[in-house]
């Protein structure tokens, strides 16, 4: 079901959420702008990072650290000053990181139609800990990360139901067959009020490969020995990234057991029916996921050398942590 705002909004605030193709959408409002100005909406540039509004995000949010220098709420009033146009925001960051009653001080509620995608909790649980392992220096395996990172979807939905109003909300599947032509970008431009998808530029789809199989557990075992100011040091992230393409159980979705799958379901399962009574409900979640063992202990050996030979070939920055843990030599 899909709830909409006024008939002519005058701001469209796409608030995410992360992990559902995010980066696409915010691309394809990128290098479509000319099609967005012929229909009377523009998606401004206004001090973009990654394609998005997420430093507008920061600055609504109050992130002193990373929000905008100077005046930047005079420049943005005076961006939106012209009443005869529209305009198209977009950031992951605005659905858990921003307070809505903040958001409603720049995007008035009347004025405003919000649109937010999200993901199945089992696949969207999978793709955050892959990327947390990845990123930080996580060392939890798969069911843990579940008990302790929880927190159900509709603890942030709430609070923008709350400023926002229901009606004004857009709450759509982050699921292809449940999707507009089964893509989101499309499926996003259907809330875009004169702009026809057939019109739009829709460039090559791009898929963000997440680590996984022993180079996911690698990371984790390599975790132990890294504080999360080095974890999160640039080009550690990259760097795994990039050995995602050695070999083809290195990327892709992991395995996730049947227990594994069973403390998804058992955790978020209130979430669920809450989403389900907002009328969003998800395809049914599988017994077990099909992929990568995590650790796949057939190969780990072979695998773990393969890591570190590409690694010592390339000169990998991790290495400098790697050799903290004893057996490093010797494998």
């Amino acid at each position: 079901m899909t709830y909409l705002a006024a008939s002519q909004p005058r701001f469209i605030l796409h608030i995410g959420a992360n992990k559902t193709g995010t980066s696409s959408i915010q691309r394809m409002l990128l290098e479509n702008r000319q099609v967005l100005h012929d229909a009377g909406w523009e998606y401004p540039d206004f001090h973009l990072l990654h394609m998005a509004h997420h430093r507008l995000a920061y600055s609504i949010g109050g992130r002193r650290d990373l929000a905008l220098a100077g005046d930047w709420e005079s420049e943005f009033r005076n961006l939106i000053s012209d009443r005869d146009k529209r305009f198209v925001f977009s950031s992951e960051l605005f659905f858990r990181v921003v307070p809505p009653e903040k958001v409603a001080h720049f995007f008035p509620p009347e004025e405003t139609r919000i649109v937010l995608y999200l993901r199945d909790h089992l696949s969207y649980m999978m793709s955050w800990y892959a990327q947390a392992v990845q990123g930080r220096n996580l060392i939890a395996d798969f069911s843990d990360y579940v008990k302790v990172f929880n927190t159900p979807l509709t603890s942030y939905l709430s609070r923008w139901e709350e400023v926002y109003g229901h009606d004004r909300i857009v709450l759509r599947p982050f699921v292809r067959s449940m999707l507009e032509g089964q893509d989101s970008r499309i499926d996003f431009l259907q809330f875009v009020d004169g702009v026809a998808p057939s019109a739009a530029t829709l460039a090559a789809a791009e898929s963000n490969l997440s680590i996984s199989g022993n180079l996911l557990f690698f990371k984790r075992l390599l975790n132990n020995y890294m504080t999360i100011e080095e974890a999160e040091s640039y080009p550690i992230t990259e760097e795994f990234g990039g050995l995602s393409m050695a070999k083809e159980s290195f990327n892709g979705r992991f395995k996730a057991s049947r227990d594994e799958v069973g403390t998804v379901r058992r955790v978020f399962h209130a979430d669920i029916a809450a989403l389900a009574q907002r009328g969003l409900e998800f395809p049914p979640m599988p017994e077990e996921v099909t992929g990568h063992a995590c650790p796949n202990f057939d190969t780990l050996h072979e695998d773990v050398r393969l890591i570190k030979e590409i690694a010592m070939n390339t000169g990998k920055h991790f290495l400098r942590y790697a050799t903290r843990w004893q057996d490093w030599r010797s494998l």
